[in-house]
């Protein structure tokens, strides 16, 4: 073989040779079936909570506070127009006021009116009392986000706050006690039927509603209930039947003193 030769033979394996790694380089990846599949969160401690014992239904998952946005809030003195940016969902509203004066809140958006009037009885206004103020609070539900046109009559200084109600770890049966409006936190209320007794004293009104975590009332024939509205002192157990097992909270209207239990029927 001569020189020649010899040295293109070599010159060819050489080329040969870088090419061959080359193409072994570009080969390194994985095909999209040979990728390992993503690997799948591990729930959180909170979301691997065991209910208690006495719970026979699986609980609800927590509701979302309002779009996580933080507390909205308005201060004030006497009747005052305001805009507050609020999120779709449920609502605590909580007013806060100098003097135990009667006091009007409405909130409109697009698609929603809410109108909420709080009234004292001078007997039992000191049981309705915070921080040395006089304060009432209600749950209600908007449909959607919206910038909300708030309306505020009253006559001393006052705070409004927009948050998301307390929620407890609690099943039935409960009692709340209260004077004024309130609302009471949110519990577990399974399928079922339900004697809700309601009393009330130095009152002119009281209503009481059940709402559900999406902002729902338990309605019958059109009427809210337990207790759509009655006029003066009431005692009385009423029948409800549940037919889904959710978080509730109770809407409880009234100026006097009252107390509200639920329990098995």
């Amino acid at each position: 073989m001569s020189k020649l030769n010899g040295r293109i033979y070599l010159f060819t394996f050489l080329v040969l040779l870088i090419a061959g790694f080359a193409l072994s380089a570009g080969c390194t990846g994985s095909s999209g079936a040979d990728k390992t599949p993503a690997a799948t969160a591990a729930p959180t401690a909170e979301e691997t909570t065991a209910a208690t014992p006495e719970e026979t239904a699986v609980k609800t998952p927590q509701p979302t506070p309002v779009s996580g946005e933080e507390k909205a809030s308005l201060s004030g003195k006497g009747d005052v127009n305001a805009s507050v940016e609020l999120a779709g969902g449920v609502h605590l509203l909580t007013f806060t006021q100098d003097k135990a004066d009667k006091s009007e809140i409405a909130v409109r958006t697009e698609k929603d009116y809410i109108g909420l009037t709080n009234l004292y009885n001078e007997k039992v206004a000191d049981k309705s009392m915070k921080d040395g103020k006089y304060y009432w609070t209600q749950a209600f539900m908007l449909e959607e986000d919206a910038v909300a046109d708030v309306e505020v009559y009253a006559d001393s200084e006052w705070t409004l706050d927009f948050s998301f109600p307390q929620m407890i770890n609690g099943i039935v049966p409960q009692t709340f006690t209260g004077a004024g409006n309130k609302a009471t936190p949110f519990f577990q209320i399974n399928e079922g039927d339900y004697n809700i007794s309601i009393k009330a004293d130095n009152n002119q009104l009281i209503e009481v509603h059940l709402m559900d975590y999406y902002g729902n009332p338990v309605m019958v024939d059109n009427a809210e209930m337990p207790l759509a509205y009655h006029e003066g002192a009431y005692d009385n157990v009423v029948t409800v039947k549940i037919t889904e097992s959710c978080n509730y909270l109770m809407n409880v209207i009234c100026d006097g003193e009252w107390t509200v239990s639920i329990e098995e029927a």
